[in-house]
């Protein structure tokens, strides 16, 4: 038996789905442990689902406080590693399947000497890419967040008896002091584009991202047009929102805007009625939830995206011209990465909410050639979910 752990954020659970799928189409028993919210979406994947203990860590309204996000890791641990430990013990599992920031699951297998396995959909933050986000933050942010987060820091140190340091809950490398490294990591992206040293301190294997063809369809959506979301986490700001809608009009397109449900959903019908009325050759869509953004970016000109991983490898297999405007630290190094590839245009910094300058980066990458040749043949070369089964079945065959 397999156990899987998700963190409880679309996009961390949806890479891991595939791999499941895998696992269990190879004959392997899994049971996934998430937020009830991912239910669904887990037991598609064939795996039993197990629903984590209620946290008061609310998923939905994340906090982009590092010092914060790490305390809530380590208070989060606190109430789900004590309730899961003699459940997991009693499954037996030959391996943990795990998100690298699951910190309750590598207390878990370290306690029970159990195998690990981290998967990781980002950026590996190694030395360089941590001394690049310290540089996108910025001295101003990285000492309010400090100022900010440390009290909350250091009361859920205390309560955890000091179990893990800072670096062990963000599941960083050469970090591994109270808890047993992990067999392997298994990177949702290529090697190509990593910051930095690709390797580090334990086995790690770049499958690039995982695929689940499920295609849905979409009455009432033409093709051709500007498609703006910014993803699960950073999609509460209805200003930039609007700036894209506008931005992405005024270089000529018609907008399909995927914004989900904690924006101003009211204001952003208004505006786009207006742009309608002002552009009649142009529509504004807005929808709150698709059940597949795939649709969405097969039949797109253009994408408007935060440079998620999930959603950046999407827009890449369909061979689509994308601006990035990044929202935290790993999306910005990300953005400029993909920038630096040719894979689209990152947004300069300090210009989100201009819907002008938006839309004259629209028009530079109009105006560019793409080549998307080379990019493919690395991302068929990595793997994706095949590559990491792979892995995963030959942990469990080798002798312990």
């Amino acid at each position: 038996m397999i156990v899987a752990f998700t963190l409880p954020v679309m996009g961390h659970v949806k890479p891991m789905m595939p791999l499941l799928s895998g696992l269990v189409e190879c004959g392997q028993k899994v049971v996934c442990f998430g937020d009830n919210k991912f239910d669904a979406i887990i037991r598609s994947s064939g795996a039993d689902f197990c629903a984590y203990p209620e946290i008061a860590y609310d998923t939905d309204a994340p906090d982009f406080n590092l010092v914060k996000m790490a305390a809530d890791l380590i208070h989060t641990s606190e109430t789900i590693y004590p309730k899961l430990l003699p459940e997991i013990e009693a499954m037996a599992p030959q391996l943990i399947l795990q998100d690298f920031m699951a910190l309750w699951a590598s207390r878990i297998g370290t306690e029970l000497g159990i195998p690990r396995v981290h998967t990781i959909p980002t950026l590996v933050f190694n030395a360089a890419t941590e001394r690049q986000m310290r540089s996108e933050d910025g001295v101003a942010k990285l000492a309010g967040d400090l100022l900010k987060g440390l009290p909350a820091l250091i009361r859920a140190k205390v309560k955890s008896g000091f179990a893990v340091s800072v670096r062990e809950a963000f599941g960083l490398e050469r970090s591994w002091r109270n808890l047993t490294p992990p067999q392997c990591e298994l990177v949702f992206c290529i090697e190509a584009v990593q910051v930095g040293d690709p390797y580090g301190d334990v086995a790690r294997h770049y499958i690039g991202p995982t695929w689940k063809d499920r295609k849905a369809d979409l009455p009432g959506i033409s093709q051709g047009y500007a498609l703006i979301t910014f993803g699960t986490l950073s999609n509460s700001e209805t200003e930039r929102f609007e700036a894209a809608m506008r931005g992405a009009v005024l270089a000529g397109y018609s907008a399909v805007v995927q914004c989900g449900a904690k924006v101003d959903r009211e204001h952003l019908d208004r505006v786009a009625g207006s742009l309608e009325t002002e552009y009649p050759d142009q529509t504004v869509t807005i929808l709150e939830s698709v059940p597949d953004l795939e649709t969405l970016i097969v039949a797109a000109d253009i994408v408007i995206h935060h440079a998620g991983m999930a959603t950046t490898w999407e827009v890449v297999r369909h061979c689509k011209p994308a601006l990035f405007i990044p929202t935290i630290a790993d999306q910005k190094v990300f953005a400029s990465q993909l920038e630096r590839h040719g894979l689209g245009k990152r947004l300069q910094s300090g210009n989100e909410c201009d819907a002008h300058a938006i839309a004259l980066a629209l028009e530079v990458i109009q105006a560019r050639d793409y080549s998307w040749v080379k990019i493919q043949e690395l991302l068929q070369q990595a793997g994706g979910a095949p590559a990491g089964v792979k892995v995963i079945l030959d942990l469990l065959e080798a002798p312990q």
